[in-house]
């Protein structure tokens, strides 16, 4: 049996490099139409995206400018006097607050049967309630007990005296005095 000799004349079958050629095209041509469709989709989100941004800068913009004005305003404000403004008025709050059916009540549980009350006066602020008390007692004793249950009582704090006039230097008979102590309403200590 003879062999042909494919060298001096050579059997050329092309049919398979086209096939592959026109395999190889298709496939280019379905990559080619897939990434255009990708490309086109990912530019209408990507502008989207864009559109978005630029919204976002915008908005920032304008937040920053109100920022800036109402910064500019509150710089304008005298905080010092509103302030100031404010502690009175809740002065004024707390003296509109305080009970003197309360006070007189408090009182009465604390004062012995020989002690007199003829003035009181409540210096009402932010830190509490301070009387400057006047009065007479028929004794020492008595006044010493005024003194005693005040201290035993939580609605009275630090009860002073300020002064003490003896009956023989008295205008009136018994044992004149003058205290201040700090008079918590609720029974409340201060901190």
């Amino acid at each position: 049996m003879m062999l042909p000799n494919l060298s001096s004349r050579p059997f050329l079958n092309t049919r398979p490099v086209w096939a592959v050629t026109a395999l190889a095209a298709g496939i280019g041509v379905v990559l080619l139409a897939i990434n255009t469709g990708l490309y086109l989709s990912s530019n209408r989100r990507l502008e989207a995206q864009l559109a978005r941004r630029a919204g976002l800068v915008e908005q920032v913009r304008t937040l920053s400018d109100e920022l800036r004005r109402d910064t500019a305003a509150l710089e304008k404000v005298p905080w010092k006097k509103l302030r100031l403004r404010a502690r009175r008025l809740d002065g004024i709050l707390h003296e509109y607050a305080f009970s003197w059916r309360r006070l007189f009540r408090d009182l009465g549980d604390v004062l012995p049967r020989e002690v007199r009350l003829y003035r009181i006066s409540p210096d009402v602020s932010d830190s509490g309630v301070v009387l400057t008390i006047a009065g007479t007692a028929r004794n020492r004793e008595a006044l010493l007990e005024l003194l005693q249950n005040m201290i035993d009582d939580p609605r009275f704090e630090d009860p002073l005296p300020r002064s003490e006039t003896t009956p023989e230097g008295a205008t009136g008979t018994g044992y004149e005095f003058r205290m201040k102590v700090s008079y918590l309403p609720g029974g409340e200590v201060t901190p």
